[in-house]
């Protein structure tokens, strides 16, 4: 099928003017054969006609530089933007970006995640409440990025690196390199060895790993439900305040569901989650905790408003669930 031919707008004002000029001519021409009353009249009308041709091609023509100039400018400025956007880009490559994460993560006494907010009175610090700039790294260069923090999580690497490591893995969920997080900590928990100094990163490489498990998050409450560790209970209770997710109602019912006491830190830790997965719209909170009234006293009271409020829910709700109405 031929190619349909486009119209040239651009000839539009010559042929108008082109017809204007064959007019004051076919008046001059015959100005002779015309009574003498019209002759005055057709003389001053071609000459009007011609005088407003050569105004309109002149106008014409000195608009069509002015408009060539505004172009190359505003072509100039545009080659402008993209080449700073691209040297932007080629220095903002993953490389670079990682080399720069990973500076800052040995060198500061904190431990940084990507996740917010960060766990009160625990040493974390959020990088940054958004993600955008990450979200659309991760999206254009994965395999980079998956080779960078392949050599992050390597086994002799800073904990800082390995925490923030497992970050980015959990929550883009990396599975190509979920494995290793797994194969890394099946032997510290096997042999009992978590201590204060790894339970950081060996708790967020479980959580990193559960992320890409099917159904999801299936290792971080086998965790949960068998531990008895409170320090590991305490770190589990907090991950729905930072993502919320509805896996994670049902890892609070089964820990509610447990024989074993529960402390009431933990316990208020258990509202603030059930607090954030009800504000996040994924579980009916009040419905959930009806199923458990002797976990809570009339003492929980004040400080499970307060974590209500807190969320910009309505305490009253809750009366005569687990304190007096």
């Amino acid at each position: 099928m031929p190619p349909a031919i486009k119209p040239t707008y651009a000839l539009i004002p010559f042929v108008i003017f082109g017809i204007i000029l064959i007019t004051a001519f076919f008046l001059k021409y015959f100005e002779p054969m015309l009574p003498a009353a019209l002759q005055t009249w057709a003389d001053h009308l071609s000459i009007a006609l011609i005088v407003a041709v050569v105004i309109g091609l002149t106008y014409e023509y000195t608009s069509h530089l002015f408009r060539e100039e505004i172009l190359k400018n505003l072509l100039h400025e545009s080659q402008e933007q993209v080449y700073q956007a691209l040297r932007a880009y080629s220095v903002l490559t993953p490389d670079e970006v990682f080399r720069l994460l990973k500076e800052i993560a040995c060198q500061i006494n904190q431990t940084p995640t990507l996740l917010y907010p960060a766990r009160p009175e625990s040493g974390e610090c959020s990088f940054t409440e958004s993600m955008d700039f990450f979200d659309t790294l991760v999206k254009m260069r994965p395999k980079e990025i998956v080779k960078i923090l392949g050599t992050w999580i390597e086994p002799k690497s800073h904990k800082n690196l390995k925490y923030l490591a497992s970050d980015f893995i959990g929550k883009y969920q990396l599975t190509e390199i979920t494995e290793e997080l797994r194969r890394q900590v099946e032997p510290i928990l096997r042999l009992g060895n978590l201590s204060e100094d790894n339970r950081g990163w060996v708790l967020n490489y479980i959580w990193a790993y559960s992320r890409c498990e099917k159904p999801m998050y299936k290792s971080l409450a086998d965790v949960m439900r068998t531990t008895s560790d409170h320090e590991i209970e305490k770190w589990m209770l907090f991950l729905p305040v930072q993502m919320p997710s509805i896996e994670f109602a049902h890892m609070i019912n089964d820990y509610l569901e447990r024989e074993v006491a529960i402390s009431d830190d933990n316990l208020l830790l258990v509202i603030q989650a059930v607090a954030s997965l009800h504000r996040a719209q994924l579980i009916d909170s009040v419905t959930l905790l009806k199923k458990y009234p002797n976990r809570f006293g009339p003492h929980h009271q004040e400080d499970v408003e307060r974590i209500w409020r807190n969320y910009a829910l309505v305490p009253e709700e809750l009366k005569g669930i687990f304190f007096q109405a």
